[in-house]
């Protein structure tokens, strides 16, 4: 993991020191233009150039949160330039490499307060790595989960992020590895999916990387 991180740092610092149109992948400009105005076209490429050398500022300081609001912002006016969508994947493999978390996740635990917390949109990639085993016991008329876990597997891995004055948890799936966009801000649970996990056995060692506090 560690030898994955530096060579993403290594590839990275190579990519934002080439500059605006000097990499094999780059365009110097938008390959659609948004107007046929052309002072207006004028200004939108100035402002993708100084966008960009700013973007890159940001990046070969690794302040990755800075740097990816500023190529996003750049692909909102210029969606196809692929120098841009280059450089933001770069980014979020970054994010999601420089800040991480380890922790254990228990199957006969209730929701584990991971010590997270995320806002809407922010990237994340959860990694589990174990076994473990859920025990179901009940007569022949089984258990129905409630309605809205239905489309949860026994036994996946699971999260829910907690929003303040959200009662209801809004779970969702995991599995051995899941890389998202957090659909709220708040604080994110995980814990094995079961009816009852108090006679489950066996533990997930846990990493999470993206951006959170």
């Amino acid at each position: 993991m560690a030898l994955a991180v530096i060579v993403s740092l290594l590839l990275s610092s190579s990519l934002f020191a080439q500059g605006r149109g000097r990499g094999p992948s780059q365009n110097a400009a938008p390959s659609e233009p948004t107007t046929q105005d052309p002072r207006l076209l004028k200004f939108q490429k100035e402002f993708v150039e100084k966008a960009e050398d700013l973007g890159d500022e940001y990046a070969r300081k690794q302040d990755w949160a800075k740097a990816k609001s500023v190529f996003i912002e750049i692909l909102k006016l210029a969606p196809q330039y692929k120098g841009a969508k280059d450089k933001l994947e770069a980014i979020n493999r970054n994010l999601i490499g420089s800040n991480r978390k380890s922790l254990t996740i228990s199957a006969n635990g209730d929701w584990r307060d991971t010590g997270i917390n995320v806002n809407k949109g922010a990237l994340l990639r959860i990694v589990a790595e174990g076994k473990w085993t859920f025990v179901y016991e009940g007569d022949a008329d089984g258990v129905e989960p409630p309605r809205e876990l239905r489309d949860l597997k026994l036994g996946s891995l699971v999260g829910y992020i907690a929003v303040p004055g959200d009662k209801k948890p809004q779970p969702f799936t995991i599995g051995k590895q899941r890389d998202f966009a957090a659909p709220a801000s708040g604080r994110l649970f995980l814990k094995m999916f079961d009816v009852d996990n108090s006679d489950n056995q066996g533990t997930m060692a846990v990493e999470i990387g993206g951006e959170f506090e």
